[in-house]
């Protein structure tokens, strides 16, 4: 009786210090996750390209599910050190090109730094704010922007600017995941871009 006793007080005990612990970890990610906003610093953006995030984000397979063709002009919003633009890169081939709008010249220093490192010429890497695009008007076979959506102050305008720039049946992807401090909730997400004019699956 005595050790059935031990037992579920043990048990309580490990139950209520994990509750605790679930709560106070909630409590931290969701006070991240609405109190950040902005761009994650260029002091942290060695981990955003560690070869262990191919397990979680393997590149090829999500690209794929962005439906980039051979000798498509891509546009990349926010491609930080560019975990992504390589491939991209190798998907639309030597007649395609990429078009990379980052708005952290420290970030786009790293990201030159690892196209140059992986002799990829068909990139432009520019230093742009996504809700003024420097691109002409219809211009663009497909964008993306991945895990950066959320960490975009006027959502709406951004979204603007893409409906400006992309051709009539061009594609707009987005990745987001709720690993991320700053991830948008596929309904907020859906809903903005049908305020714009977009079509969702």
């Amino acid at each position: 009786m005595n050790r059935t006793r031990t037992i579920l007080f043990w048990v309580a005990t490990m139950w209520t210090l994990f509750s605790v612990a679930a709560i106070a970890a909630s409590r931290i990610w969701f006070r991240e996750r609405e109190g950040r906003g902005g761009p994650i610093p260029v002091s942290q953006a060695g981990g955003l390209t560690l070869p262990v995030r191919g397990l979680l984000d393997p590149v090829r397979p999500l690209l794929e599910s962005f439906r980039l063709t051979l000798d498509q002009t891509v546009l990349e919003v926010g491609p930080g050190p560019g975990y992504f633009t390589p491939e991209v890169a190798r998907i639309v081939g030597p007649r395609g090109k990429v078009i990379c709008i980052e708005l952290q010249p420290g970030m786009l220093a790293l990201l030159r730094k690892r196209l140059h490192a992986r002799s990829v010429g068909n990139v432009d890497a520019l230093a742009a704010d996504a809700t003024r695009l420097p691109l002409v008007d219809g211009s663009i076979d497909a964008a993306f922007l991945a895990a950066v959506f959320g960490e975009i102050p006027d959502r709406p305008r951004v979204l603007g600017e893409l409906r400006r720039v992309l051709k009539p049946r061009a594609t707009l992807s987005f990745l987001e995941t709720m690993r991320d401090s700053d991830y948008v909730y596929v309904d907020t997400l859906k809903d903005l871009c049908h305020a714009h004019g977009f079509r969702t699956p």
